[in-house]
């Protein structure tokens, strides 16, 4: 009786929802930095994020076409974009700049990357199932242990300079 009771009480507590936060994305606009945060469906397109940090924060369905999210020199140091961990399912990258860019173990399904600069980005362990790949320049990509099933790839430069016609 008490274990019914129990998970009985258990359904009606109130579960919290992530979802997009618009102060988060009034802080990114100036910190650069939303680690951990949710921009899902955010409309980032066309914007300078270069050397942005996305660690584990949610993306999914961002727009962020023609956005330039390239490495930021800095003094002593060059700061890459970090989408390590990041949930950006469905993300609209076509034509961003994203070079040397950090997708480790990110999860990239069904994102749109087509004619993305990903030159030297780091892709090790990414999900890239179903993502279009469409023109995508992926020249000395780090692509260990990505997954690529269903991706679509037409006129892609492979991380080897080989271009990729599989699905023309």
């Amino acid at each position: 009786m008490f274990a019914v009771l129990l998970s009985s009480f258990a359904w009606a507590w109130p579960c919290q929802v992530s979802a997009f936060d618009p102060t988060k994305f009034e802080d990114f606009k100036t910190t650069n930095v939303c680690k951990y945060c949710d921009l899902t469906d955010a409309a980032m397109s066309g914007r300078d994020m270069r050397g942005a940090d996305f660690q584990n924060a949610n993306l999914s369905g961002a727009k962020m076409d023609k956005a330039n999210m390239a490495e930021r020199p800095m003094e002593k140091r060059t700061l890459v974009t970090n989408f390590e961990d990041a949930n950006l399912r469905r993300t609209d990258f076509s034509g961003a700049n994203l070079h040397m860019a950090n997708f480790t173990n990110a999860y990239l399904r069904e994102a749109n990357l087509s004619g993305a600069d990903l030159s030297d980005s780091v892709l090790t362990k990414a999900n890239l199932k179903g993502a279009v790949l469409v023109g995508t320049n992926l020249k000395g990509a780090k692509m260990d242990e990505a997954k690529l099933d269903d991706a679509k790839f037409c006129k892609t430069v492979m991380p080897d300079g080989a271009v990729n016609d599989s699905g023309c």
